[in-house]
């Protein structure tokens, strides 16, 4: 088996692991074990299990990336689109829940460089499709807009800052299932409002 193969296949086994038992009740050894590796050659590749679970964050992420992309893309309507990336993204957040939910050992001040530069790639990643929903509409004359980058950002820090608001409420960094669709109705409404203030129809 190649390196990156062996390497991928020991990310395939934390995934299942992660999302099965969860990251805390999660050793390496047992990972180790899951594959016949020593943990010499497990810790070749992943120094720690925060490295390892940065690799698995970052594979998920990129997963279903040209998929929940073409899907984003194929929908005509801006507030359409922007609500359908919405979805997406809490889809996820759900599914992964058991993964994901092992943030809340941190907050924003505490997070370690392994998770900053997952979560800057995502962050990017959301900016761009986020700027991408902009352009269209305002290419089609479906939107007043001058800057589709200046909107998109715009759009994100307002998002970013509610959805901070309501973690620091619940008081964790992470909150359970139920208030992540709440945080997405919300998203939805204040999404509609903000597209509104921006189309030739209003």
């Amino acid at each position: 088996m190649s390196q990156d193969k062996k390497r991928d296949a020991i990310i395939e086994a934390a995934l299942k692991r992660f999302a099965h038992f969860g990251v805390a009740k999660t050793t390496m050894t047992e990972i180790g074990n899951d594959l016949a590796l020593s943990k010499a050659s497990l810790y070749y590749y992943f120094p720690d299990k925060l490295s390892l679970y940065a690799a698995v964050l970052k594979s998920i992420t990129e997963a279903h990336r040209e998929k929940d992309d073409a899907v984003i893309g194929s929908k005509e309507d801006p507030l359409d689109a922007m609500n359908t990336y919405l979805e997406i993204r809490t889809d996820f957040i759900i599914k992964y829940h058991n993964i994901l939910e092992y943030l809340k050992t941190y907050t924003p001040a505490t997070m370690p460089p392994e998770l900053e530069a997952v979560f800057s790639n995502i962050g990017s990643r959301e900016l761009s499709r986020i700027k991408s929903i902009f352009e269209k509409g305002r290419q089609k004359g479906m939107l007043h807009i001058d800057d589709a980058q200046k909107t998109a950002e715009l759009f994100q820090e307002f998002l970013e800052g509610f959805r901070y608001k309501t973690l620091a409420r619940s008081g964790n960094f992470f909150p359970d299932k139920k208030q992540f669709l709440s945080i997405l109705k919300k998203e939805k409404e204040f999404t509609g409002i903000f597209f509104r203030g921006l189309s030739f129809n209003s």
